[in-house]
């Protein structure tokens, strides 16, 4: 079993989050009192909820509502960050899922689908020292676009 070499691990200030239908959820923030070791963080959440809504070919302007997709728990992207006299920079990335196919959720297959809101629920930052063992977490709730 391993044991972290951090001494006091603790966020400075609060960690933020910024959200984009384009890129999802970006939460960055810094922790202090990490020692030397490598340092991995990554965002992670319970699930996806993703609603849609479909346009009419023949009728461009006239949306109906269309199904709600919700994915079980996701991970983003692991980043590993050599500390800087026990100090990082956190930057961690949920992405947002691709959009489902319209037979999947409108009417038939040559509707246009739109994604009306996505919520990343439960969603925590996690800072593991060496990789695998959390030193540090934070909860940020729900995060919706």
């Amino acid at each position: 079993m391993s044991t972290a070499t951090a001494q006091s691990p603790h966020f400075v200030g609060t960690p933020t989050c910024t959200t984009s239908f384009s890129t999802g959820v970006t939460c960055t923030g810094k922790v202090a009192g990490l020692g030397r070791d490598p340092t991995r963080v990554f965002l992670d959440t319970s699930s996806i909820s993703v609603t849609t809504a479909c346009a009419n070919p023949g009728r461009p302007t006239e949306f109906v509502p269309g199904q709600r997709i919700t994915t079980g728990a996701v991970q983003g992207e692991p980043v590993i960050i050599p500390p800087r006299n026990g100090r990082i920079n956190v930057r961690a990335t949920l992405e947002v899922p691709e959009t489902p196919a319209a037979e999947d959720v409108c009417p038939n297959r040559r509707w246009t689908v739109l994604v009306t809101s996505v919520t990343f629920n439960d969603v925590t930052l996690h800072v593991e020292q060496p990789p695998g063992n959390e030193v540090l977490s934070y909860d940020f709730g729900d995060i919706s676009l």
